[in-house]
């Protein structure tokens, strides 16, 4: 496919006038181009990253500290795209814009199993799940967590099983999510991210040794088969990701602090990889701190789509 093709049907998805035809075809052109796919998934990440920059205004942000999005130079099309919203921002009140934007948004909880923890007894299934809907991950178990009868406890951190000696440095729970039942809205809809969100615990007592807790969400094409055995992924394996962090130092005031990640979720996606854990806060391949007393529960995955163009015309 040229480049011209390519930069015309990502043109369409952007703008909200793909159609079934063109979403297959770009998505036979993804499969098949290693680069075309990183253009795709750089490009994707940035246009959700306007949209969730502008949701992300009438949402509470405490849960997190305030961090600057870094755009670096991309297309002619997200050059355009960025100019439109500085315009929208200079012009139109963030009130009206966030309203008009709200009033379009179609919100639908994801099938995630068992966010609650409460069909698991004692022990999370070793490894990364062998299919999906499923829990599964490094050492971790249901317990009781103050008020909530049933939560998820880290209980010490682990390596990659894939990577031999690989640094011990988080404790990781996965769950695989099929989204051939949203196939059709995905496709139609002008836009889609998706939002995990968690609540976790920190029971240490404060000024405890720093840890950081995750919450990330992975984006593919293809089947849940497909990552099977082959967790982690390579960069080119991945239409998309986005990770969310919060550090603690414990406290032990039995506090829940809610966590939010949200990711975009291009037309051509097959599934999601949710990942949650706690560890290490320092550099890449640094040993977690000693775990327990740590928990997350509530999982929740939720799905928000904008009509595209042709179905706001029909209204």
């Amino acid at each position: 496919m040229k480049p011209e093709r390519l930069d015309a049907l990502f043109d369409a998805w952007s703008e909200s006038r793909l159609t079934p035809a063109e979403a297959t075809e770009l998505s036979a052109h993804l499969r098949a181009d290693p680069d075309a796919r990183a253009r795709f998934r750089e490009a994707a990440a940035f246009h959700g990253q306007l949209h969730a920059a502008l949701d992300g205004l009438n949402l509470d942000q405490a849960s997190a500290p305030a961090k600057t999005l870094d755009f670096p130079q991309r297309s002619r099309t997200l050059g355009f795209v960025a100019m439109l919203l500085g315009v929208a921002l200079t012009v139109a009140s963030f009130g009206w814009a966030l309203a008009s934007r709200a009033d379009r948004t179609v919100s639908r909880s994801l099938d995630i199993q068992d966010g609650g923890f409460d069909g698991v007894a004692g022990k999370i299934a070793a490894g990364f799940p062998a299919s999906a809907f499923t829990w599964g991950g490094d050492p971790s178990e249901v317990v009781r967590a103050g008020e909530h009868p049933t939560a998820l406890r880290f209980l010490e951190a682990a390596g990659e099983q894939t990577i031999p000696n690989s640094p011990r440095q988080s404790c990781d729970v996965f769950q695989i999510v099929d989204l051939r039942s949203v196939r059709d809205q995905l496709l139609t809809s002008g836009e889609a991210f998706v939002e995990l969100s968690v609540s976790l615990r920190d029971d240490r007592p404060a000024g405890s040794e720093t840890i950081r807790f995750i919450s990330k969400v992975y984006v593919f094409e293809g089947s849940p088969a497909d990552i099977v055995g082959h967790w982690p992924p390579v960069a080119d394996q991945t239409l998309g990701s986005g990770a969310q962090f919060r550090v603690s130092r414990g406290g032990a005031d039995g506090a829940w602090r809610p966590l939010t990640t949200r990711c975009v979720v291009p037309p051509t996606a097959g599934f999601l990889v949710v990942q949650i854990g706690v560890g290490s806060a320092g550099s890449p391949g640094s040993t977690s701190p000693k775990l327990g007393s740590q928990f997350a529960d509530d999982v929740r995955l939720t799905l928000r789509t904008r009509p595209s163009k042709a179905e706001l015309a029909a209204r």
